[in-house]
């Protein structure tokens, strides 16, 4: 991965992060990383555990972020999210799935799509 495309996901979680949390989220953790891979974004919605994929992407041309999540990485990210919930003993928090898209133009205010429970 480039630093440019590194340094653009990066913007991306924190335009996410900052957008759940003006929603009321609690976030709990960022890049939980294990050998299966990494969860971007865990937080807390009500009595849910939530495990946001974020997608972004610079410019308005070309496809949208979120359909970059395949069904490939729906298993992974499911996979990833039954681990988390045993390795942290919370079996009393019902685990629910969202992608958070973003968009970043030059000049523009971020477009971002949050799709609640995509999976």
């Amino acid at each position: 991965m480039t630093k440019q495309r590194q340094q653009t996901g990066a913007a991306g979680e924190q335009i996410a992060c900052d957008f759940l949390q003006e929603l009321g989220y609690r976030l709990v953790e960022r890049n939980h990383r294990t050998r299966l891979g990494e969860l971007d974004i865990i937080a807390e919605y009500e009595e849910f555990l939530v495990f946001c994929e974020v997608k972004t992407r610079k410019g308005t041309g070309g496809p949208h972020p979120s359909l970059s999540v395949t069904t490939k990485k729906i298993a992974k990210l499911r996979q990833l999210g039954e681990f988390y919930l045993s390795l942290k003993h919370l079996t009393h928090m019902q685990p629910r799935f969202d992608v958070i898209a973003v968009q970043l133009a030059d000049g523009k205010p971020p477009v971002i799509d949050h799709f609640i429970n995509a999976f």
